[in-house]
């Protein structure tokens, strides 16, 4: 299965995921999405800590095992 930008999956947790940018190194980022399509921005909580991040880096072997959503 080729990776490319603008596919969506699904984690096991239930997250769904677009793919951001495609990088031949094999470490894909991705950003966190609503149902509608939004990105979700990241959450911190009253210290300052991040809580929820918006942005991550997965690897291709990682995004093989997400579910790919139309």
């Amino acid at each position: 299965m080729k990776i490319k930008e603008n596919q969506t999956y699904r984690t096991p947790e239930g997250r769904i995921l677009r793919v951001k940018t495609v990088r031949e190194s094999g470490l894909h980022t991705l950003e966190l999405i609503n149902k509608e399509g939004n990105v979700i921005a990241e959450k911190r909580n009253s210290f300052g800590h991040v809580i929820l991040r918006s942005e991550r880096f997965c690897s291709t072997e990682t995004i093989e095992s997400f579910k790919k959503i139309k």
